[in-house]
């Protein structure tokens, strides 16, 4: 990964999960032909959980692109200051090039329409 895009992704590290903290970024691989990356938090003498991952992509520096590219466009929707839209949803975790935008548009309407079809809950208050 180039010192810029290490900067640049780091700042929208910044921009999305706040200065708080440095930034661990990895790329992993089980089989040296698959690769993701990942951002964690950093706090000195330990690491949160995993703030972001890339899909398995075919060489470390499409993986290394990858994050770059969810992590601008993030950051983009972050400084707006407003929802996420479905189509930023899309854009953002739909994979290099929109390779699995079609699977998970088609994820998050099942997930709507489940969450749709549940009863909604009623305080009933505390009986003894």
């Amino acid at each position: 990964m180039s010192s810029t895009q290490t900067q640049r992704i780091t700042a929208n590290c910044e921009i999305i999960w706040g200065n708080v903290c440095d930034y661990d970024f990895a790329c992993d691989t089980d089989d040296y032909l698959h690769y993701s990356c990942s951002v964690k938090k950093d706090f000195g003498n330990f690491f949160g959980g995993p703030l972001m991952i890339t899909c398995l992509c075919r060489s470390e520096e499409a993986a290394w692109a990858e994050l770059d590219r969810m992590l601008e466009f993030r950051a983009k929707q972050v400084k707006r200051g407003t929802p996420m839209t479905k189509d930023e949803r899309l854009e953002i975790f739909g994979g290099p090039r929109g390779k699995y935008k079609n699977l998970l548009s088609n994820f998050i309407e099942e997930w709507e329409e489940r969450e749709r079809a549940k009863p909604i809950a009623t305080s009933g208050g505390n009986k003894r």
